[in-house]
């Protein structure tokens, strides 16, 4: 069911950034001066580029970064398991595992970060790690533990540093002398005092221009500017916590209370030093991250109350804390609220309602339930009609099988199945359902779209257009991802929106965005304009207004792209085309044209729009 719900969809996300990374430490002459790494980036805090840079020099990147994203999902399962095995007995621990694994992944902003994530970063790897920490933590082991949270850290600092925030806390309860790693402060302040890198961000405040540019590109950085939504996970998640330390004396239950007070410093420090002070370090460290450990036991914690209530034959106690999760994950605002308090005082107000009052109560949670599954398979289905249907454009199968109900729901009843049968009935089991699962995981775990795929195949082919690009030449190509820039054509990338992800940690890029965005801003205004015009949305019959092309093109005291890679032809021949149908013949997969603004620059001097416009509206 892992594979089912964690589909590969190819290099996106992050896994973009982290390949340009190893693209940059393989080829520095070429990347140092894209966009993203011209003043500096965030794969300086890790060691995962250089270790992909190692690995891109000999293996396909197609293949790296499948297996590596499968990788990285497997070494966060098995991490999860060695955790749970440490907190909890034998016959609570699958069920704890089921939990995390097919309850929502979601976290912090939450259409933006989750754990176990399916392609290949770093975070999968730390956040293993960390689970390792813990669990070695929880049997004693101390140094393992501090060394596994120090790869961690190397790894990708920012998720090691959240699950310190719940070591910390947890070493505390079982021994008050953890107190004295307080004391490392010490010399942190007194490298702030001396001006040392990054240090030094503890003093220093975000200027009000970068502040707005942080807020507008990268709100997710940003506790008060989350949606209602997220603001319910992060309440339901405490909430969870809370009730299975009231209701656990072990070491879940005392973990449950450390991962609370984490959770209260990372998000109480993320609103004083970053929303109230606008210190820059704190800024970049993301305090807030916590919360997917946080997210991660909460998500035990559920799958553990509801094997409890069931295990105790007590369903309407079970169907009640059901319908709570789902309404709590679901869209509709605090509705999970009423339940959740009625699910706390059940063990008092359950032995007191009639038998009547509760088969009613038991029949109206369970036609909630229902129609709250119909609705999400209705709504999922409302998008695969839009998609004509074709499951290479949108894996509805993934869609309806990641809703909680099924995603934690079939593997439990399995569980459950496989408990109570012996003998034959357990081969029959086997070989009617969890064969024909694993075939079909391995079948549909990779649902990149075709387009994609094509992208992928083209992979250290920059003759593509069959017209050579130099080293250093600057190339726009719209509407694409860096994937095709860097990895297919080899070259730096002039704009693209993915550039802004690491405003953070360097606020030159976003003053160089801005100037280039001066340049090219007419022409991205031109091509949408038109595409958004069109009756199909797509960019027929299109064409650029010469003074758009002479902005982006001419001379200019900001650096102008050395190449323009557009969807569609301009009013003069193409240095080359890229056009590609699909194997059956009916999609056309690839139609993209490439001009020189060399070339351009002649052609507007000729009718003499380059002197005319370009000089008086250049930057």
């Amino acid at each position: 069911m892992l594979l089912l719900t964690h589909r590969y969809w190819g290099i996106d996300h992050d896994a973009t950034l982290y390949m340009g990374e190893a693209l940059r430490l393989l080829s520095p002459d070429i990347y140092n001066h894209d966009l993203y790494f011209a003043h500096g980036s965030q794969g300086k805090y890790t060691l995962f580029p250089w270790v992909l840079a190692q690995l891109m020099g000999w293996l396909d990147p197609a293949a790296l970064f499948f297996w590596g994203g499968l990788a990285g999902l497997l070494a966060f399962a098995w991490a999860s398991w060695f955790c749970l095995s440490s907190l909890l007995p034998g016959g609570q621990r699958y069920w704890a595992w089921l939990g995390v694994l097919g309850l929502p992944a979601s976290y912090g902003r939450t259409v933006i970060f989750s754990y176990a994530e399916p392609f290949l970063t770093p975070r999968p790897f730390a956040e293993a790690l960390a689970l390792v920490a813990l669990g070695l933590g929880l049997r004693r082991n101390i140094l393992g533990a501090l060394a596994c949270l120090g790869l961690a850290g190397m790894l990708h600092p920012l998720q090691a540093l959240a699950a310190a925030l719940v070591l910390w806390p947890w070493a505390v309860l079982q021994d008050r002398r953890w107190l004295h790693a307080l004391w490392l402060i010490l010399p942190i302040c007194c490298a702030a005092l001396m001006g040392l890198a990054p240090f030094d961000g503890l003093l220093l405040r975000v200027d009000q221009s970068w502040w707005v540019e942080l807020r507008g590109i990268t709100g997710q950085l940003f506790v008060t500017g989350w949606p209602r939504l997220d603001y319910q996970y992060l309440v339901f998640d405490a909430a969870l916590l809370a009730y299975a330390w009231h209701a656990r004396q072990d070491d879940f239950g005392r973990l449950c209370l450390a991962t609370l007070v984490g959770l209260l410093l990372g998000v109480g420090a993320s609103l004083v030093l970053v929303e109230g002070l606008h210190l820059i370090l704190p800024t970049g460290l993301q305090l807030w991250r916590v919360h997917w450990l946080a997210h991660w036991l909460a998500m035990a914690a559920f799958a553990l109350h509801i094997s409890r209530d069931l295990l105790e034959r007590a369903h309407l106690r079970a169907a009640l804390l059901t319908l709570t999760g789902l309404l709590a994950w679901g869209a509709i605002a605090w509705a999970w609220v009423p339940f959740a308090l009625l699910y706390w005082a059940w063990p008092r107000v359950g032995p007191q309602l009639q038998p009547r009052i509760l088969r009613v109560l038991a029949s109206l949670i369970g036609i909630a339930i229902s129609l709250l599954l119909v609705q999400h398979i209705a709504m999922e289905l409302v998008t695969f009609r839009l998609a004509n249907y074709r499951l290479d454009a949108f894996a509805i199968d993934r869609r309806i099988l990641a809703y909680p109900l099924l995603a934690f729901g079939l593997p439990f009843a399995a569980a459950m199945a496989w408990q109570r049968i012996e003998g034959r009935g357990r081969a029959l089991l086997a070989v009617a359902g969890l064969v024909p699962l694993v075939a079909l995981a391995a079948l549909r775990w990779d649902i990149q779209i075709p387009q994609r795929r094509l992208v992928l195949e083209q992979a250290g082919h920059p003759e593509l257009f069959a017209t050579p690009l130099p080293r250093h030449a600057q190339v726009y190509w719209h509407d694409m991802s860096l994937v095709a820039t860097w990895l297919v054509l080899g070259r730096a990338d002039y704009y693209d929106q993915q550039h802004l992800s690491g405003i953070a940690f360097n606020p030159g890029t976003i003053r160089e965005a801005r100037r280039r965005l001066g340049r090219i801003g007419p022409l991205l205004d031109s091509v949408e304009s038109c595409k958004l015009s069109s009756r199909d949305g797509t960019y027929a019959g299109c064409s650029i207004p010469d003074p758009a092309l002479a902005r982006a093109c001419g001379p200019g005291e900001v650096l102008h792209p050395d190449f323009l890679v557009l969807p569609f032809d301009l009013s003069f021949p193409p240095e080359g085309r890229w056009r590609r149908m699909s194997s059956n013949g009916r999609e056309l997969l690839a139609d993209w044209s490439l001009y020189s603004c060399s070339s351009i620059n002649r052609a507007l001097k000729q009718a003499d729009v380059l002197t005319g416009q370009g000089s008086a509206r250049a930057p």
